[in-house]
């Protein structure tokens, strides 16, 4: 999936390099970011895109655009109405940061936090795209409970991990958004969790155990939608491989609706619904095989109790829908 998948808005600059492209493309990261001048950095031809998807306190935007200067002043500042903490994750290409004392140099993976009270300097001189998380500032002091001048600007967090597993939560959230805003929105409040859980590691404090549970909480989704179309796979492997215990695995099945089980058996039955519908399926015991069914009775149990159809019944009436042109 690319950043863009699933967001529900997209604009777009022109491929100009006048100074008219450069001030409508601050008008849309302040609308969808916070408020920032924009000057070029390289020759050419300006081009970005941006999406964005808001879910009451938090807002999440992705971007991807050419090599550019970016500036937040303390004329930005003190006009802004609001101001935030935004969680920055680098999803390809890179750039330079002055912030909060911090110089930093930012690589794919890697993820900073600004604290937009206080001036940023960012600079990029190729293609960058990032996804980016925005909280109320005041929020995330209440939630951390520490002073305002603690918070982790300009702190980084290394390549992968949490970085990724916020990018691949907020994600999912933004899929959800298109099918149930309502939904989407609630499950951004609970992302608040995985935001706080960055945060305090950036500064160096271990995590609490709710931000803990949070961050175990979603490596387990990550490695479940990564692993389910194996049949052979246990508790004790999933459990290792996220590195909890059983106990704890068990704990954060909690929330999951009907639990460990049930989750699975959900991301398998959407698979093999996916395979019914293609054009090129071969036969049912495959599709049991291919979406990690053990065996062809536990696939047409499975499959019967989430759609109310045999896996042969749902195929044809796939094969009866009219091809979208």
């Amino acid at each position: 999936m690319t950043a863009f998948e699933g967001f529900p808005e997209v604009c777009s600059t022109e491929q100009t390099s006048s100074p008219e492209a450069f001030e409508y493309w601050e008008e849309l990261v302040g609308g969808a970011i916070t408020e920032v001048s924009i000057a070029p950095t390289v020759d050419g031809p300006f081009e970005g895109q941006i999406r964005s998807a808001d879910f009451g306190e938090v807002a999440v935007g992705t971007v991807r655009v050419q090599g550019h200067e970016l500036r937040r002043t303390r004329r930005h500042i003190a006009r802004a109405g609001e101001l935030h903490v935004l969680g920055s994750v680098v999803l390809g290409g890179g750039a330079e940061v002055e912030h909060a004392g911090n110089r930093v140099v930012l690589t794919p993976g890697s993820m900073i936090f600004y604290d937009t009270a206080r001036p940023i300097l960012w600079r990029s001189n190729a293609m960058i795209e990032d996804l980016t998380i925005r909280v109320p500032r005041q929020r995330v002091v209440d939630y951390l409970g520490i002073r305002a001048d603690a918070l982790p600007a300009g702190m980084v967090i290394g390549e992968g991990g949490v970085g990724f597993t916020l990018a691949r939560f907020f994600r999912r959230v933004a899929e959800l958004h298109r099918t149930d805003p309502q939904a989407a929105a609630v499950l951004a409040g609970s992302g608040i969790d995985l935001v706080g859980a960055a945060a305090v590691i950036a500064a160096g404090v271990r995590p609490g155990e709710s931000q803990a549970l949070a961050l175990s909480g979603q490596q387990v989704l990550d490695y479940l939608r990564a692993n389910f179309t194996d049949p052979g796979l246990t508790v004790d492997r999933i459990a290792q491989a996220c590195r909890v215990s059983r106990r704890t695995l068990y704990r954060l099945a909690e929330e999951f609706e009907g639990g460990l089980g049930a989750m699975l058996r959900g991301l398998r039955v959407e698979r093999a619904r996916k395979l019914l519908e293609s054009a090129d399926i071969g036969s049912i015991a495959r599709v049991a095989t291919a979406s990690g069914f053990a065996s062809e009775r536990q696939f047409y149990r499975s499959f019967r109790e989430a759609t109310g159809m045999t896996p042969g019944e749902y195929r044809m009436v796939a094969r009866r829908r009219p091809v979208a042109r």
